[in-house]
This record gives C-alpha cells, sequence and structure tokens, in this order.
C-alpha cells in the first residue's frame, strides 16, 4: 500500500502506460506510445493547429511541436500550414493513424476492464465516482 494518493494514482498511471504500450506492441504498432495516442486523440479529421493541440493537452506548444513532427515521422498524421493562416501549423490524422488510435482506443477499453475487473461491482462504481469527482476537484486547483 502506498502512502500517498498522488504516489498511488502516479504508480496506476505508469502501470497502466506501460501496459498500453505493450499493448500496442502486441498489435504490431511499435515505437508508439500512450503519448501519441494522446496527441492524435486530440486530431480533428480536417486538421487541428498545433497550438489548440498543445492547450487541449495542457502542455507547451514546442512539446507538442515535438509530438507532431514524431507522430509524422511514423505516418500516422501530416503536417501543413492552415490555410487560414499560413503560420500556424496543422495536423491531420492519416488513415494509418486512424487505424492505429482505433486499436489504442481498444488496447485502453481491454486494460480498464481488466483493471477494474479485480474490483467487486460496487467499489468499480465508488472508484469511478470518485475518479469523477477528484477530476472535477483538480479544476479548483489550477
Amino acid at each position: 500500500m502506498l502512502s500517498s494518493p498522488a504516489r498511488s494514482v502516479g504508480t496506476l498511471y505508469r502501470g497502466f502506460q506501460a501496459a498500453a504500450n505493450q499493448g500496442y506492441a502486441a498489435r504490431g504498432w511499435t515505437g508508439v506510445t500512450l503519448s501519441h495516442v494522446q496527441f492524435l486523440s486530440e486530431l480533428e479529421a480536417e486538421g487541428t493547429r498545433l497550438s489548440d493541440v498543445a492547450a487541449a493537452l495542457k502542455t507547451t506548444k514546442q512539446y507538442a511541436g515535438k509530438l507532431a513532427r514524431d507522430v509524422a515521422s511514423k505516418r500516422l498524421a501530416t503536417l501543413g500550414a492552415d490555410p487560414l493562416d499560413a503560420r500556424a501549423v496543422l495536423a491531420k490524422p492519416t488513415e494509418r493513424g486512424r487505424v492505429f488510435l482505433q486499436d489504442a482506443c481498444e488496447v485502453r477499453a481491454e486494460l480498464e476492464s481488466a483493471l477494474l475487473g479485480r474490483l467487486s461491482p460496487s467499489r468499480a462504481a465508488a472508484f469511478l465516482a470518485a475518479l469523477d469527482d477528484l477530476v472535477a476537484a483538480t479544476h479548483t486547483l489550477e
């Protein structure tokens, strides 16, 4: 048992991240991580500005740009100038990126089911309710 809820959440997240990466690899997706999934999850089919991706991920534009280049190098998205503002960069998911994201969503669902399956139905429901409350409460911490 960990002594701190924050440490427990961190440990749970790192374990989930490692299991997700293994799940992607088991489906033939090598060199991709949960960070790539999070990036792709923010993309609209017609393209999304990197500044909007950064805001959605609550990260810097520089880090979003790094992730964008990495995702593009894996052929999961394309990068190009925004036709409305040539200074802005748009990221668009490729068909390969959409297939990977679908696989990643299936991996996530399998992992969530496996984790929650270790709890009784009432404890799983209580955990999910508490998790929703804590996520909502994080907005008051900012």
